[in-house]
């Protein structure tokens, strides 16, 4: 199984997201405020397909997926994510990312943050990975940088990202994501081509659940075996 996976994202407290259909969309649904106490969250989603970076862990089934965020007032946070998962010549059946980092505001308006995350795999530790991050945020979006040592268990990866909203009424907001990964070695001995891909969705807020439509897009890559996550994908999730 090579398939990218993009860790679970965080911003600081001053951009809190609501990232309550994580699995399928990864979408931001930025809010501005900025917390004295320290904040603990959690959502529960369920999603049509578990696609990230456009490919499906899920070989297109539905799947169940909990988070649970913790933000300090100094700018630390940690959190962990958990999806049902089912790869290709794998016995998993559940995917865990724990990850942590900092974030702080600057006098611009801009926000940064850097932090690792750790994604395993139930019952199948080929494909365990860490993850480094590194980015900038704004009101309306942010973009990210990812470097791994061994992804997916193999060689090295780098993945930049962009990702952005814009509200369509008090309601409804229009997300967005492009995303290019690189692979250095490891996969058969050859760095692997560039591979974009695109995803723009459609969210509405009900308010603590969140329903989303999302059109999801990649590059073809011969050199992965996981299935390319389907056209069109939705998601219901409910922050607590």
């Amino acid at each position: 199984m090579r398939a990218p996976l993009l860790p679970a994202t965080r911003h600081p407290c001053f951009f809190r997201t609501a990232l309550r259909a994580r699995g399928v969309f990864g979408a931001f649904l930025l809010t501005f405020s900025c917390a004295t106490q320290a904040q603990v969250s959690a959502s529960l989603s369920l999603v049509s397909e578990y696609a990230v970076r456009g490919l499906s862990l899920s070989e297109g089934r539905p799947a169940a997926q909990l988070r649970v965020d913790y933000d300090s007032p100094s700018g630390w946070y940690a959190g962990g994510f958990v999806s049902s998962a089912s790869l290709a010549y794998s016995p998993t059946r559940a995917q865990l990312i724990a990850y942590a980092g900092y974030a702080r505001r600057m006098a611009s308006g801009l926000s940064w943050d850097t932090g690792i995350s750790r994604t395993s795999f139930a019952r199948d530790a080929r494909y365990r990975y860490d993850e480094f991050h590194a980015g900038l945020s704004w009101e309306s979006g942010s973009v990210r940088a990812y470097l791994s040592p061994h992804y997916y268990g193999a060689g090295r990866s780098a993945y930049l990202e962009w990702n952005g909203v814009h509200p369509l009424g008090e309601r409804w907001r229009l997300v967005g994501h492009a995303g290019v990964l690189r692979r250095f070695g490891g996969y058969g001995g050859a760095d692997g081509p560039a591979r974009a891909d695109l995803r723009l969705g459609l969210a509405y807020d009900a308010g603590s659940a969140t329903f989303q439509l999302a059109w999801l897009a990649r590059q073809r890559d011969p050199a992965v075996a996981a299935p390319r996550a389907r056209a069109l994908a939705a998601s219901i999730g409910v922050a607590f």
